[in-house]
């Protein structure tokens, strides 16, 4: 049986809670409180009780260990009984040096495989274990998920011991906290030894039923189990996605939610960002397959070069028409091999060309007229392509050149690649040396576009970086991927015998900054011998996300 281990101090205590729940004869009746409402719940001190509060438009909470918190202070408007976790959980084994978490993968995503989102939170690798007959859970436990364990059977909220608890704990009029260990902030309050089981626990309005609020809740990957344990305590289900419109599954909620939606985890920005960004799953044409974002779950296989010479790729040795059926004949196959992964089309086009004269300004590019690039977009467009405008700049900076196109950029389905091959520096001239950028002007063109995103709001870009040398992006480590706008993808443009191209591929993967994709370009002419969709398929890991052809 559950054992109480501090009492409320003194009758004081108590006098406050009651004087503070009569300001009426009757408790707050059940439902969520509206957005906005500073009314503090009047609720009943004989019975334990949790009240929802609907927030005032689409929120974010980010992931840390403060996530549960802020949860609660969104969601939550009353919770007489918590859970609390205190940082030095008590362990049923005497044994100290017992081993730590059994139940958490210690194998790191592989280098180079692309994540939807950022890092969990610690605490939250494993499967939910069963808590241990004692009550506190053992050293092989997760304790973030044995807490959560306990808080949904409770239906009740689940925090971790901070300074900022108290004053939480104040607001939501908590009376009863069942503790894991020993924790230090939860005021004089009922203090009880965290029981094995929900079942154990005989306690009035236990478990807690809550009216759910009008909110439609998301969370990324790997957040924490005890911000989930709020949602569970507002009687809300969270789809698991990294963006609203991530899936079709998600897109179809967020079309058919009329209310606000919270998101809980990082990869959502700021509150402004997700609420662009359900604006444009609401309004944005869906992808093949479903979703209105890019990256995971679209594979993309591409025609790459220029709509006006062969020389330059596949893209220039038919018109738009026949480039459609070229490409469909070619995604065909791809689908036969990778049956189980949504395939698309993409044309990659050369908009600005390396040239080998300075030109009228003197930056060796050619960048060409919107009008003959427009066909090729609006044949993509028809026909669910998704089209990358590639930039080789000569002397000129990337986000210069990038600018040419703005109106070409504000379509939901065009995206973007900088190609540093052809980066030159003052004085230099192609084909002389392999150009190179600096990372701060690749970040400042992830700045630039990101922005665009949000004033328009309008799906996530792709941002493809091309790269087959480690020097052509210097410092790619401190590639700037925060912007939830921006999805990055390294293209790895090596040529040549198979096993030169493997090789570029292994260096290039490496220490692949965190959340980026990758792409592989098969040669048409250069590759010895060009590998076929099912040897790209069954050679190339992990799985690119982008497959190009010149």
């Amino acid at each position: 049986m559950i054992t109480r281990r501090t009492l409320l101090a003194g009758a004081a205590t108590g006098s406050v809670l009651l004087v503070a729940a009569c300001t009426s004869d009757q408790p707050t009746p059940p439902g969520p409180l509206p957005p906005d409402s500073t009314e503090t719940p009047r609720v009943d001190p004989n019975t334990h009780r949790v009240v929802t509060r609907t927030p005032a438009g689409d929120t974010v909470v980010p992931s840390g260990p403060d996530a549960a918190l802020a949860a609660s202070r969104a969601l939550l408007a009353a919770a007489t009984a918590v859970v609390v976790l205190a940082d030095a959980p008590v362990s049923a084994s005497p044994d100290p040096t017992a081993s730590p978490d059994a139940t958490a993968s210690s194998d790191p995503t592989p280098t180079g495989t692309p994540t939807p989102g950022p890092t969990a939170t610690p605490g939250t690798a494993g499967p939910t274990p069963e808590p241990s007959p004692t009550g506190s859970p053992s050293p092989t436990d997760d304790p973030h998920a044995a807490a959560a364990a306990l808080a949904r059977e409770l239906g009740i909220p689940a925090f971790v011991d901070s300074p900022e608890l108290t004053a939480e704990l104040d607001r939501l009029q908590t009376r009863t906290v069942f503790a894991f260990g020993s924790p230090q902030y939860v005021g004089d309050r009922e203090v009880i030894d965290a029981p094995a089981s929900g079942a154990e626990v005989d306690l009035p309005g236990l478990p807690a039923e809550a009216e759910p609020a009008p909110v439609l809740a998301l969370h990324a990957p790997g957040t924490d189990p005890l911000a989930l344990a709020v949602l569970a305590a507002a009687k809300l289900v969270p789809t698991e996605a990294g963006h609203p419109g991530a899936t079709a599954e998600s897109t179809a909620s967020v079309k058919q939610h009329e209310g606000p939606l919270l998101a809980v985890g990082d990869g959502f920005g700021t509150d402004e960002q997700f609420a662009a960004q359900v604006e444009a799953t609401r309004t944005a044409t869906e992808f093949p397959g479903g979703g209105i974002v890019p990256l995971p779950n679209h594979h993309m296989i591409a025609l790459y070069g220029h709509p006006q010479t062969a020389a330059l790729g596949m893209m220039g040795e038919q018109p738009p028409a026949q480039a459609v059926e070229r490409l469909n004949k070619l995604l065909d196959e791809y689908r036969e091999h990778m049956p189980d992964l949504t395939v698309m089309g993409s044309f990659e086009i050369i908009a600005s060309v390396a040239s080998a004269g300075a030109g009228k300004d003197g930056n060796y590019t050619y960048e060409t007229p919107i009008d003959l690039l427009m066909p090729w977009i609006e044949a993509a467009e028809a026909n669910d392509i998704y089209v990358v405008l590639d930039l080789q700049p000569g002397r000129k900076r990337f986000l210069e050149q990038a600018k040419v196109y703005e109106d070409l950029l504000k379509r939901p389905t065009v995206g973007l690649a900088l190609d540093p091959e052809w980066r030159l520096k003052p004085n230099q001239k192609h084909l002389q040396q392999i150009g190179q950028v600096p990372i701060d002007e690749v970040n400042e063109v992830g700045a630039w576009l990101a922005d665009l995103v949000a004033e328009h709001k309008l799906p996530p870009k792709v941002l493809t970086l091309h790269q087959f040398q480690t020097r052509m992006i210097v410092e790619r480590e401190r590639l700037d991927t925060s912007r939830p706008e921006i999805q990055y993808l390294v293209h790895v443009d090596g040529q040549g015998p198979q096993g030169s191209k493997q090789a570029t591929w292994e260096v290039i993967r490496r220490d692949l900054p965190e959340g980026v994709f990758l792409g592989w370009k098969n040669f048409e002419d250069e590759d010895v011998p060009m590998l076929t969709p099912k040897q790209t398929v069954d050679q190339v890991h992990p799985t690119p996300h982008f497959i190009s052809y010149q």
